[in-house]
This record gives structure tokens, sequence and C-alpha cells, in this order.
């Protein structure tokens, strides 16, 4: 049996890969560091961004903030990371040069097995040329794909849940709330299960 430390890294190195082998710009930040500090950096976050992920490390995401960054959206961020809560906001960053983007950001939280917040993964997204509120209608008529079950796995993974919490809430088995992951990220077209989560969150599931 592995112990607490043991599965801590784990997982840790399950999640940075992750994030890794996905195409959006992606983080991994640990809140149990003062500062909710970023300990990992895909490749397209720091080409979204122009900073590298050793400038990144230790480094808290307002990094990203600038002169037109809205306070109540960072404020929006701040009590979603404070109370362990999924969240999307748009708000302008900057990059390492200074030139500015409209940003879709999301924060998702992930529990370890004891039910304590371990992680956060954020992603963001240019947005360019779209209508308030066009993400969530897009965001919902995927998810409208999807079983019944398929949603309230997606749901709970949402919520930042492992497997076997997930499966305990549902009354189902773990290799069968694996099965529905692995069917619901299909059925999304999406590559990792942190994009699905980016998905059920701005649909506000």
């Amino acid at each position: 049996m592995q112990d607490g430390s043991t599965r801590r890294v784990r997982e840790e190195r399950e999640l940075v890969r992750s994030i890794r082998l996905s195409p959006i710009a992606s983080i991994v930040t640990d809140p149990k560091a003062p500062d909710n500090p970023i300990i990992a950096a895909n490749c397209s976050f720091e080409q979204l961004t122009g900073y590298t992920e050793a400038e990144l490390l230790g480094r808290n995401c307002r990094i990203l903030a600038g002169p037109e960054t809205s306070r109540a959206q960072s404020a929006s961020l701040s009590r979603a990371v404070a109370s362990g809560t999924p969240a999307v906001v748009e708000l302008v960053n900057y990059r390492k040069d200074g030139s500015a983007f409209l940003n879709a950001v999301m924060v998702a939280p992930l529990f370890d097995e004891e039910g304590n917040l371990a992680y956060f993964v954020g992603s963001q997204m240019e947005v360019s040329g779209t209508q308030p509120g066009e993400a969530r209608a897009m965001a919902v008529e995927r998810i409208s794909g999807l079983t019944n079950q398929q949603r309230a796995v997606l749901r709970l993974m949402a919520q930042g849940m492992r497997n076997r919490q997930i499966g305990e809430a549902l009354g189902l088995a773990e290799k069968t709330i694996k099965m529905h992951r692995g069917a619901l990220v299909k059925r999304l077209g999406v590559s990792t299960a942190a994009e699905a989560m980016r998905v059920a969150i701005e649909a506000g599931l």
C-alpha cells in the first residue's frame, strides 16, 4: 500500500502529464503552498502568454494581470480558489511582452482521496469575435450529447471529485466511473479530463 506522500507524488505526476497532452493553455497550482503558486504549465500556456514554464513556476497567476484587468472578475476567481469551487470568467490579461488579450479563464479544484483540496487546474483561452454567452451556449450544446449518467459523472468531475468519490456519490463501481469518463471525454471531442471539466464549468453544469 502506498503512503500518502508516495500517492501524492504519483497523482501530481499524472496530473502534470495530462495537462501536457492538452492543446488548451493549462496550468496546475498548489493551494497548500503560500499564494497558490504555479507548479506546472504546458506548451500552449507558454505560447499564449510568452512566459516559459521556468519563469512561471512558483508564481501566482496574477503575473498576467495588468492595468485593464477587472478587479471584480479577479475577485471572483479569488473567491473560487478560497472556497475550492470551479469558476470561469473573462478578463483582460497581459502577455510577457505587455500586449493585452481577452482571456476566458477557468479554475477547477481537485481533491485527494480524503476529500482535502489538493490542486487547482487552470486553463485559459484567448477570446476573440465571440458574443457574450456564446461559449456557454456552445458548451451546453456539447453536453446535450451526453447520456444522463455521463452528465452526472461530468458534474462531479467538475467539482474536483476522484473516481472513487464519484462512484460513492452515484452508487456505482469505480471501474464503471472510469468507463463513463472515457466515453464522455470521447463524446465531447476533447483530449483530457481537464478539458471536459472546462466544458462542464462553461456550461454551468
